[in-house]
């Protein structure tokens, strides 16, 4: 039977997908063990994500240098003997901070996971934050946000999180060399004693895992007597009005765009829906914001928008660099295509299209024990559960242009929008 290049295969949504999911481990110290066994290789993944929770720029500092430098020093061993350890073992460490949670996740082969495992909980538990790696570490950053404080990306995306949040909240906290100054060793120190508490930690374990593994998690950590975190739960920032701030940039020859305002959390029953608006706008290649301004009017290399969400909260975006000499021409068609969502009904050629590029992303993410971990790890942390992805898949399937107008219209109309323009 030939195959018709032509004519495009027919879209079909599926109502629900099977996805492989956590199982819960009962430890006796009451840890929070999750497990996602899948995968053929021999590989595993150990996620540990404690709530963070920086209620102020200092503590924002002192978390993240904590964090980053978690694996800097022991009593033992210096930061090269550790980085050559887990090297040895072919494993390594990845650190995330953020203003609501941090993680620590390790990746190592299976046959030597419990080896690993053990220098992951000395890293952890006996860390000492050498002066030398502290006084390194700072020259790094502040050089670095030296060199960012000249990037019209950089300035717009914090001028922007700062207006949309407030500068006194950590969603909008501007990076100031100051406080990454005052860091000092008895402060990482008392910082670190009071926030690695495994009682609110979550545990995730995924990859091809046995009862090999899972001992080897409850030796290391299911005796541990159960300490909390030093918890600072962030309050849900003001709504701010809109506003537009021009950031100056001397001699710059680009602007920096950021057009956007404080969005719904991911439990928002409107959240999945605006997701499929934002895809249109500008959350893949082919989106509207990239035909017209990338593609049609040559403004720029590229522009996106997106959605963040946070717990109790979330922000909007759309983000782009232009020339000075078009600044307010790419402006104006951005404010043109959201009032086309708005007032144009979307043409079912195009829903069907961006349906299906939505349909594969999804089914894509779901593909490794690794992505399965991190969709778990988006559910958990906002409180949902995996009936989630059966409501996106029947949003995706029920959607209708009137649908993706009334989201608009509601959530992205231009009047409720902050601009920020850096340049």
């Amino acid at each position: 039977m030939s195959i018709s290049r032509i004519t495009p295969p027919e879209l079909k949504i599926p109502e629900s997908v099977a996805v492989l999911k956590a199982e819960k481990i009962s430890v006796s110290n009451g840890l929070s063990l999750y497990v996602i066994n899948s995968g053929n290789e021999d590989v595993v993944k150990l996620e540990i994500i404690f709530p963070a929770g920086c209620s102020d720029q200092m503590s924002y500092a002192l978390s993240s240098t904590c964090h980053q430098l978690i694996d800097a020093g022991t009593s033992r061993m210096n930061a090269q003997t550790i980085a050559e350890e887990f090297d040895y073992y072919g494993a390594y460490l990845q650190t995330e901070p953020g203003a609501d949670f941090k993680s620590i996740s390790l990746f190592s082969l299976s046959r030597f996971f419990p080896s690993t495992l053990t220098l992951l909980k000395e890293v952890m538990d006996d860390a000492i934050f050498p002066e030398s790696e502290i006084t390194t570490w700072k020259s790094r950053n502040i050089q670095s946000l030296h060199v960012n404080r000249e990037k019209v990306s950089w300035l717009a995306k914090n001028h922007f999180n700062a207006s949309v949040f407030g500068n006194d909240h950590p969603y909008g906290f501007i990076p100031d060399e100051k406080f990454i100054d005052a860091v000092t060793q008895e402060k990482l120190q008392e910082f670190h004693k009071t926030t690695y508490g495994l009682e609110n930690a979550i545990f995730i374990l995924s990859g091809k895992i046995t009862e090999h593994e899972i001992n080897a998690v409850t030796t290391s950590f299911g005796s541990i007597k159960m300490t909390s975190d030093k918890q600072v739960k962030l309050p849900v920032p003001a709504h701010s009005k809109p506003e537009k701030l021009h950031i100056p940039k001397k001699d710059s020859i680009q602007s920096g765009l950021r057009i956007g305002k404080q969005m719904l959390p991911k439990s928002h029953p409107d959240f999945l829906k605006l997701s499929v608006v934002n895809t249109f706008l500008g959350g893949y290649f082919g989106s509207r914001l990239m035909s017209n301004i990338r593609e049609d009017k040559g403004y720029t290399y590229g522009i996106g928008s997106g959605l963040v969400p946070y717990p109790g909260t979330g922000s909007f975006f759309i983000s782009t660099e232009v020339g000075n000499d078009v600044r307010t021409d790419a402006i104006k068609e951005i404010y043109v295509e959201l009032y086309r969502l708005i007032n144009e009904p979307i043409p079912q050629a195009e829903l069907d299209l961006v349906k299906n590029y939505l349909v594969g992303s999804f089914q894509r993410s779901l593909d490794g024990p690794f992505s399965l971990a991190d969709r778990f790890k988006g559910l958990i942390l906002h409180n949902l559960d995996y009936t989630y992805f059966d409501q996106y898949l029947e949003t995706l399937a029920t959607i209708k242009p009137e649908d993706i107008a009334e989201m608009a219209a509601k959530h992205l109309h231009p009047d409720s929008m902050t601009e920020i323009i850096a340049g």
